[in-house]
């Protein structure tokens, strides 16, 4: 511990900036101060450590042990100091970004990340996705909340899509198994919505505790991912497996569709100070959904 002195961080920043570019002139331009700060601020930390941190080969430098072993030690430090740096200015201006909340990993990830890009190209707006399955807490900072079974009371909301249910397999498994009846196909399940499978034997007239279920998955993307490789057959929501049965790496065992009677929503946190792009992600993300489901 140095009693009595400051931790250099300026000198740190500067020896970090030195790691990444390879030598002083990049890192002096990168931080745009001289060539001459970086060298005194190398010459700081040398002299707290007592040794050379650098040896110089022409224009590059290399790290001696102690460098090396510091700069391991500090750059994810700095990385750290530098992106809360950037964010904290970014919140200034959060008409450009929003945070959207979500209860729905798999609806998350195959549905809304893909998306994102053409959003923000479109509008300029930038998401900030985050996932959780509890309610939302009122000191929560987020702007938008797309959930299938959560609730804000007496909020703006809006209604996306309702939810699909469909029972897919591999292609080979469905030509094994499609003149079989149900009772004897080898079935999959998401522990996150043991409910689907439930909901669909029912509307297909089908006593659940017949059906066979061998491998359980957290999600339905580890569930679809075993079902594209033949593990069985997966009930699921249609809207997170379009893009495999368009591609054919899924097929349903046949045209059956069954309504969940669920409804994925999207609420506007009261608390916002940015409603309005709010709505505007809320309406482009009905628009893509309903483009999404249509045949194509």
């Amino acid at each position: 511990m140095m009693k009595g002195r400051q931790i250099p961080l300026t000198a740190i920043q500067a020896f970090v900036a030195i790691g990444r570019y390879g030598n002083f002139t990049r890192a002096a331009a990168a931080l745009e101060i001289t060539q001459g700060a970086v060298s005194r601020n190398v010459a700081t930390l040398e002299a707290l450590a007592g040794r050379p941190l650098f040896t110089r080969k022409g224009s590059t430098i290399e790290f001696t042990s102690m460098g090396s072993q510091f700069y391991d030690a500090v750059k994810d430090a700095i990385s750290a100091i530098e992106l809360a740096t950037q964010q904290m200015a970014q919140k200034r201006g959060m008409h450009d970004r929003l945070m959207v909340r979500t209860s729905m990993p798999t609806f998350a990830m195959t549905v809304i990340v893909p998306a994102l890009g053409a959003f923000t190209a479109d509008s300029h707006v930038h998401v900030d996705l985050i996932t959780s399955l509890s309610p939302p807490a009122p000191q929560d900072e987020f702007d938008v909340l797309i959930t299938r079974d959560l609730t804000l009371p007496g909020t703006e909301s809006w209604d996306l899509i309702r939810e699909e249910l469909t029972c897919v397999g591999s292609p080979a498994l469905v030509v094994r198994h499609r003149a079989q009846a149900p009772q004897n196909w080898p079935m999959i399940a998401a522990r996150s919505r043991p409910d689907v499978i439930v909901s669909w034997a029912i509307a297909r007239d089908i006593a659940p505790d017949r059906l066979h279920v061998g491998a359980m998955y957290d999600h339905f993307f580890f569930a679809a991912a075993a079902a594209i490789g033949g593990a069985g057959f997966l009930v699921v929501p249609r809207l997170f497996v379009l893009d495999q049965l368009r591609e054919g790496t899924l097929a349903a065992i046949d045209d059956h569709i069954v309504g969940s009677g669920a409804t994925y929503a999207a609420y506007l946190n009261p608390r916002s100070s940015h409603v309005q792009t709010a709505r505007e992600f809320c309406r482009w993300l009905k628009k893509m959904l309903r483009e999404r489901v249509q045949p194509r």
